[in-house]
């Protein structure tokens, strides 16, 4: 999908907080540069970017190095917001339309009006400065977004693991508070109020605590928008709820991350699929190699069996 255009010149009064040079990256790389200024004549703004890309509301490609500065052909005030219009110099296109707020201090939100894109979070810099480019066409870009972090999940997840701290865990308290967590969080994700990496790594953790199958499926593309929102660490809870939920599904487990260990029996991982994965996809996926995973099944039964002596 294409991304629309550009900023520009024209004459109405523009909030103070978003007057300026300003710049957005994507991959470390500078993608935009947006300058707000007013003048005798109104608000003038002007909007640097590569001529050509192809945008999919994360990651820009296709990126043509070619540099281009547009003019905003009108400008208003709605709601204390300016929106910039610009013309599209393709044949039979429709006007660019963004949407500038203020937000933090050195920090603007800017929205393309009609694409489902969230907001672009640009940061205030000195017009000599970020020049863009250059870039790769065969290179791949992700843009920085800012994603506020939801204090009610943050408090859920750190319940969730207070309550498996203690050396024997009260299976009788966690469980209702377990599903009373599950609800809570099922309500947030519904209303939209979970966003950043970090809101969906907790989240992957609250239904990885589940007691069906679904929750764990849930809990693994919980993990996998966390990975995707940059949550580096979601690549473990990943691996380690596909193979709950390959477990409870009644399949082998690929990875290795379930262990148990029935009373009086050496801790197990079966079912277990050894073959499927290698070591080196394993390391990938932050899961231990099959040595390291046996020591600790060995490990693990010697300590059940050492918790279980009178």
């Amino acid at each position: 999908m294409m991304l629309p255009i550009l900023l520009a010149a024209a004459s109405v009064s523009t909030p103070p907080c978003a007057t300026g040079a300003w710049t957005t990256k994507a991959s470390g790389q500078t993608i935009f540069k947006l300058e707000i200024e007013n003048n005798s004549t109104g608000t003038t703004a002007i909007w640097t970017r590569p001529d050509h890309f192809e945008f999919d509301g994360d990651t820009f490609s296709n990126i043509d190095g070619h540099v281009v500065r547009r003019v905003a052909s009108e400008a208003h005030v709605n709601d204390g917001d300016l929106i910039l219009s610009f013309e599209d110099p393709e044949p039979n296109s429709t006007p660019d339309i963004l949407r500038v707020r203020c937000a933090q201090v050195g920090h603007i939100s800017v929205t393309f009006m009609g694409p489902d894109f969230d907001p672009f979070d640009f940061e205030k810099t000195s017009s000599n400065e970020a020049q863009l480019g250059p870039w790769d066409a065969k290179t791949a870009y992700t843009r920085e977004i800012l994603r506020k972090t939801n204090v009610e999940m943050t408090h859920i997840f750190d319940a969730d693991q207070a309550d498996r701290q203690a050396e024997h865990i009260n299976r009788s308290v966690v469980g209702p508070a377990d599903e009373k967590r599950r609800r809570r969080t099922q309500e947030l994700l519904d209303s939209g109020a979970l966003q950043s990496g970090e809101d969906f790594y907790h989240a992957a953790f609250i239904f990885q605590h589940g007691s069906k199958a679904d929750d764990y499926l849930k809990a693994h593309l919980l993990s996998m928008v966390a990975a995707a929102r940059g949550n580096a660490g979601a690549i473990w809870i990943s691996a380690a709820t596909l193979d709950r939920y390959l477990r409870a599904i009644g399949r082998p487990q690929v990875l290795g991350t379930q262990f148990t260990a029935p009373k009086g029996s050496p801790a197990t991982q079966e079912p277990y699929d050894r073959n499927l994965i290698s070591d080196a996809m394993r390391k990938a996926l932050r899961v231990p190699p099959l040595a390291e995973q046996e020591k600790y099944r060995q490990d693990y039964t010697m300590h059940e069996a050492k918790s279980r002596t009178p």
